[in-house]
């Protein structure tokens, strides 16, 4: 079985930071699947990856675990890789650290908005 958390550790202390530093919940999404894009950059080359079409193959998906949801074509792309390897739970990692964040993000408002009715 391959291993690619090599790179997934390269990239989690920028990945955690810029998770740390949002604001905004609907800035998640997109930051969930740059990150993962980059991951895969690393993995594979940036000749391989063109990274704005990969991150339109990655979805957020904050109801239901792992999170994270994958295009058809991108599970072709990553071929043995994909069953073969740590990369869907470096994959559900990330999810769930951006989950984290998302509902941190969203307790908090609900939070904000209560004392701002007062």
């Amino acid at each position: 079985m391959k291993s690619f958390i090599k790179y997934y550790n390269e990239i989690k202390p920028s990945y955690q930071n810029k998770l740390d530093l949002t604001k905004k919940f609907q800035e998640i999404p997109d930051l969930f699947s740059e990150s993962v894009s980059k991951l895969l950059e690393n993995i594979y080359g940036e000749d391989k990856v063109d990274r704005k079409l990969i991150e339109s193959y990655i979805g957020f998906v904050p109801d239901k675990e792992p999170y994270f949801k994958l295009k058809k074509e991108l599970i072709n792309f990553l071929g043995e890789d994909w069953t073969d390897s740590d990369l869907p739970s470096i994959l559900e990692k990330m999810a769930k650290a951006a989950y984290a964040r998302y509902k941190h993000i969203i307790e908090d408002h609900d939070r904000t908005e209560t004392f701002r009715m007062e």
